[in-house]
């Protein structure tokens, strides 16, 4: 008789062998002792898609191809259409031109048993797969049940019944210890969890309240971090953007990170074009997702649609950061997302390198709070003027600007310019220079 028990580790491993094996989903409840549908379940929940393409066939999935006769769909960019037919281009940017493009889904995942694993012609199939691995379903299924448990487990009116019988008590300087040792029978709560709502700002007493809170160092704790969407890095982890290259290995690719001051105070939004070193900074008041979105949305609306997608590569290697957890925002401007693996910077190493230049320039523990944007565009600028030998003796000005042509000025657009190659400061008297100016400048005006 099938049972209940949660599904583990060794359960995923034992389900992804048998549908490799193309073993029905009933044969796979008896053995492992559960029934048909908590495997159906299982399954849906926790398989992985897959954007792969078949080795030399066409990588179009738009379900008209096969009788599609249309050419020269990417207008003004006929140096990438090399093909007869835009059905058979690899670059796929008639997919976001085309007005009758419709993706072919293939119909044999909507039914048992829902994913490619077993499947003989997934070698050559260019639609996307959806396959179940057992490693990337139990850490997946961990970290929903991680969600699911974390938060208040506590109603408004709970809530409030345990801020009217707590507050007071704790200014008239009783510790909780004292409180809940006291009337025992009163709360459903544990002692930590007061202390929790005390620190977290849900009820009236404050942690100076606290009888000992003077007297303790607070300790360092782990920031927590709101994502936008929880669920962000589903299909877009760094083994998804690794086997979204093998069938675009020539796409460019933009890498984005945050760069902070002084914690908690003002931040720069870093985005760097990784072919030609070149890399901006936009100061911002808060570390947080709208301000990430503002900047993008800001360029996409000054450039237009075709020059934005000129300049901006269509994809993008995140920092895994809240202020990037909202990647629908980003991507409905026909930008792929992906982001590094948690602990793992050097999946962005140009990105990273390059924000030695900004420490030389501000070391850490500079604080971004008295400086604006003006200055990071000086900075850059400098930054972007600076010969490298892995460019062959260029600088990342010069090769982009060759990159984006004479219809579009990098100057006007990013407010950063050419810097003489004598001239290039990246010492804090850079920074040092430009506060002093600011400074008389304002006296001046009073």
């Amino acid at each position: 008789m099938a049972t209940y028990k949660r599904i583990d580790l060794e359960d995923r491993i034992t389900i992804a062998a048998e549908l490799k094996q193309n073993t029905s989903l009933s044969e796979i409840g008896r053995e492992l002792g559960r029934s048909t549908s908590s495997i159906s379940r299982e399954i849906k929940t926790h398989r992985t898609k897959l954007i792969t393409y078949a080795m030399h066939m066409s990588t179009n999935r738009c379900i008209h191809r096969r009788d599609c006769f249309r050419h020269d769909l990417c207008t003004g960019q006929s140096h990438i259409c090399r093909k007869k037919k835009c059905s058979t281009c690899r670059s796929l940017n008639c997919n976001v031109t085309c007005k009758d493009y419709q993706e072919e889904k293939c119909s044999k995942l909507e039914r048992p048993p829902y994913v490619c694993n077993g499947c003989l012609k997934k070698s050559s199939c260019a639609l996307v797969k959806y396959m179940y691995k057992a490693a990337d379903a139990n850490e997946t299924c961990t970290a929903k049940r991680s969600d699911s448990r974390s938060g208040l487990n506590m109603s408004e009116g709970e809530l409030r019944e345990f801020n009217a019988q707590v507050s007071p008590r704790l200014r008239l300087g009783q510790s909780i210890h004292h409180i809940f040792a006291s009337t025992p029978d009163e709360f459903t709560i544990s002692e930590k969890q007061a202390y929790r709502l005390v620190h977290a700002g849900k009820i009236d007493a404050i942690p100076l309240d606290l009888p000992r809170m003077i007297r303790m160092k607070p300790r360092k704790a782990k920031s927590i971090e709101l994502k936008v969407d929880k669920a962000c890095r589903e299909n877009r982890t760094y083994d998804d953007y690794k086997a979204y290259i093998v069938s675009h290995p020539d796409e460019p690719v933009l890498q984005g990170d945050s760069v902070e001051g002084v914690k908690g105070g003002k931040c720069i939004l870093t985005l760097t074009w990784v072919q030609w070193g070149f890399q901006l900074g936009f100061l911002r008041d808060h570390n947080n997702s709208a301000s990430v979105t503002a900047i993008v949305d800001h360029f996409y609306e000054a450039l237009g649609d075709e020059n934005f997608r000129k300049v901006f590569p269509s994809l993008w290697v995140l920092d895994n950061g809240s202020e990037f957890s909202n990647p629908a925002a980003i991507e409905k401007y026909g930008i792929h997302v992906f982001y590094c693996n948690p602990s793992a910077p050097y999946q962005k190493g140009t990105c990273e390198n390059l924000h030695e230049h900004i420490r030389r320039v501000c070391p850490k523990g500079t604080t971004f709070d008295n400086l604006d944007q003006a200055f990071f565009n000086l900075l850059y600028s400098h930054i972007n003027s600076f010969y490298r030998k892995k460019l062959n003796d260029h600088s990342p000005y010069d090769l982009f600007s060759s990159l984006v042509g004479t219809d579009i000025n990098i100057q006007e657009i990013f407010q950063i310019k050419r810097i003489d190659p004598r001239e290039v400061n990246l010492t804090p008297s850079l920074l040092h220079n430009y506060l002093s100016t600011a400074d008389k400048g304002r006296r001046e005006d009073k």
